[in-house]
């Protein structure tokens, strides 16, 4: 049986360090030690990747279609403060990511170790431990770049989606 969780490598991701067969996206934090943290994400490349119209797995430019992964709570706002992705950066980080390709049911019950140089996500605390949210992929031609509870994000309320796709939302009763 063929282990789904490691999905294989994309060549256009093939520059970006790896860990267990996983690509470390872009925006992950390394602690002084060496360590990548994978579920955190390291706030000046983010708002590097937003403000630069960058990638967030791969750091390259965006061309004229990108994707924001979303969770069930980031959609009323029109907005997150991840990154936009290429499409085949969103396909990988899909199967490759276990909380956005839904194999994880509840958030980290314990704090990430995090050393001096990193902060933690201002929303960690809350959803510690939580049951974990549906995502989307939120398809669109460009976004604007906003501040939401004090962070900078990338949002598309002055836009018109091409297309919203769930990814874990799954209707009662339906498998």
């Amino acid at each position: 049986m063929t282990d789904t969780s490691v999905p294989p490598i994309p060549a256009w991701l093939a520059h970006l360090p790896t860990v267990g067969g996983l690509v470390v996206p872009w925006i992950t934090p390394r602690t002084a030690d060496g360590r990548y943290l994978f579920g955190s994400v390291d706030r000046d490349r983010m708002e590097h990747a937003l403000l630069r119209r960058r990638c967030g797995v791969c750091g390259r430019p965006h061309a004229d279609r990108l994707v924001l992964l979303m969770r069930l709570s980031d959609l009323p706002r029109r907005c997150t403060s991840e990154p936009p992705l290429h499409p085949q950066c969103a396909a990988y980080t899909i199967t490759a990511c276990p909380m956005v390709a839904g194999r994880l049911d509840h958030y980290r019950s314990t704090p990430m170790r995090l050393d001096a140089t990193i902060a933690p996500a201002q929303d960690s605390a809350a959803r510690q431990g939580s049951p974990a949210e549906p995502w989307f992929a939120v398809w669109l031609d460009g976004y604007q770049v906003v501040t939401d509870h004090g962070n900078l994000a990338a949002s598309y309320a002055d836009r018109r989606l091409l297309r919203l796709r769930p990814i874990t939302w799954r209707l009662p009763g339906i498998p």
